[in-house]
């Protein structure tokens, strides 16, 4: 199983950068068709593997940031590990493509708003962390992976989600919590419930590439 599940691992990113392909080939065959909810729930589900590219490899370090942010003393697997953070993102790639083909409502606009702004305030978060914890090491600015897609990416599309709600896709009020709650349920389970699954001191997936982007300021400290 293990070696299947490396296997996967190896190749997952490519799959949905393909993915990412798709839906944007099919945002620009529809852009005339589909409405400005659909076009932007879209280009957030495409954005996604972009977003896990600069997290994970250009320049990738994310996870050194996160399992610093856990404490942990084995940042190169423990809480997060490739397995799980795999899982975290490839569930809302899958969760945006099946919303796609059954139709977008102004509940998943909500729900999709959500995960832009957890996107915000985790990267701002992280990054004043990382400020703060490397500034002694020569780090001048809070910049993390994945916040340059965060903010010309998840930061723009949010912002016109929320003028479609204002606008052509005014909630019910009925679907506001109901949509509040679905976020919270599925954003926690794709994240500290496969987290808690998968997480393990001795992992096995770690990430065997380094800290990224964090490598100039760790000099052998973590």
């Amino acid at each position: 199983m293990q070696k299947w599940i490396k296997g996967w691992l190896s190749c997952w990113l490519y799959v949905i950068v393909l993915i990412a392909g798709i839906v944007l080939g099919l945002l620009a065959a529809n852009w005339f068709i589909w409405d400005w909810g659909t076009r932007l729930f879209a280009l957030a589900t495409a954005l996604l593997p972009l977003h896990v590219l600069e997290e994970w490899h250009f320049p990738g370090g994310f996870h050194t940031m996160y399992n610093l942010m856990q404490g942990s003393e084995k940042v190169d697997r423990y809480p997060m590990n490739q397995l799980s953070d795999m899982w975290t993102n490839f569930i809302g790639v899958i969760f945006g493509c099946i919303v796609l083909a059954g139709g977008v409502n102004p509940a998943f606009l909500i729900m999709q708003l959500f995960l832009c702004c957890a996107e915000v305030y985790g990267h701002l978060s992280g990054g004043f962390f990382a400020y703060k914890r490397f500034k002694e090491h020569g780090k001048r600015t809070i910049y993390n992976p994945g916040l340059l897609t965060t903010l010309f990416g998840y930061i723009p599309i949010a912002i016109g989600i929320i003028l479609a709600l204002f606008t052509t896709y005014q909630p019910k009020p009925w679907q506001i919590p109901v949509a509040l709650f679905s976020s919270m349920l599925l954003g926690g389970f794709s994240l500290k419930g496969v987290e808690r699954i998968c997480q393990n001191e001795n992992s096995p997936y770690a990430y065997t590439w380094g800290n990224g982007y964090f490598a100039k300021f760790m000099d052998g400290h973590a």
